[in-house]
């Protein structure tokens, strides 16, 4: 690792969150570790952020501003990362907001202990009420024995749904490198679409460090690609199931066992939608 090399790229897909976007892009330009980039991502917005990214993009040469014309989440997430520079990618939806040390606590770990994988926690926030949620990890660094040991037994799915790997991209920094290749997803998913990349990411990663720190804010009420409700897929859950098969060794550590459960899973949630 350089002394001088950019180490995070912070990627931010956005979509119709004007009236959060300035809460977001501020606590990212207000970092206290400042080696970084931002990536703004505007999925073909239709409300004035493509116009608000500009104006960032002219205050700031830090950040990096996208236009791309709307294919979802997945699509803005790899236009994002096709064009950073980082040695870590971190992603930030774009109506969530961080705290001023969030980097600097990705920084601390990266230099001392250089894993692949950086995971915190995160508090999930309401207009007024604000619920800490910790990862179900215990802190500190795991080597890849210990992942296999430790995380990948409950890496898709547990047998109660509980304490299995938080598998959301947020509160996470990836190595870019691994994260990229992982990033191929289907772009028509719309649900489960965080952990097919970010499973097959930490799958293929050699190390992993998790933070004691919750700085991670993730807002509850929103209208943002990330939270609209709306029917899901009735396809999605086939999509994930056949891309992380494709992506993992099933064989291994009871993941088709933990694959079946969490498709079934996600079969309840595609019905509950639908009506």
């Amino acid at each position: 690792m350089l002394q001088n090399e950019l180490l995070f790229s912070i990627i931010v897909p956005i979509y119709g969150v004007e009236y959060y976007l300035p809460k977001c892009v501020d606590s990212l330009l207000c970092q206290s570790y400042t080696n970084i980039e931002i990536i703004l991502v505007d999925d073909g917005s239709e409300d004035k952020c493509a116009e608000m990214c500009d104006q960032y993009a002219n205050i700031d040469k830090r950040i990096i501003v996208v236009h791309k014309s709307n294919g979802g989440l997945v699509s803005a997430r790899q236009a994002g990362v096709a064009v950073s520079k980082g040695e870590f990618v971190v992603c930030v939806d774009g109506d969530d907001w961080v705290d001023n040390d969030y980097i600097e606590t990705f920084a601390a770990a990266a230099k001392t202990y250089n894993p692949d994988v950086i995971v915190c926690g995160s508090k999930y926030s309401w207009d007024e009420e604000e619920i800490i949620k910790p990862c179900n990890l215990s802190a500190g660094y795991y080597n890849r024995t210990m992942m296999e040991t430790e995380i990948f037994p409950a890496l898709i799915h547990t047998r109660n749904g509980k304490n299995r790997f938080q598998g959301q991209l947020w509160a996470k920094a990836f190595r870019r490198e691994i994260y990229q290749k992982q990033q191929l997803v289907d772009v028509v998913v719309n649900m489960g679409e965080d952990r097919a990349c970010t499973i097959p990411t930490v799958f293929n990663s050699q190390s992993m460090y998790v933070c004691e720190s919750n700085g991670y804010h993730y807002r509850q009420i929103g209208t943002s690609m990330t939270k609209t409700k709306k029917p899901l897929r009735k396809d999605g859950p086939e999509i994930i199931h056949r891309h992380l098969c494709n992506a993992l060794d099933m064989n291994q550590y009871g993941l088709m066992e933990q694959m079946y459960r969490a498709t079934c899973h996600s079969l309840f949630n595609v019905c509950k939608t639908q009506f």
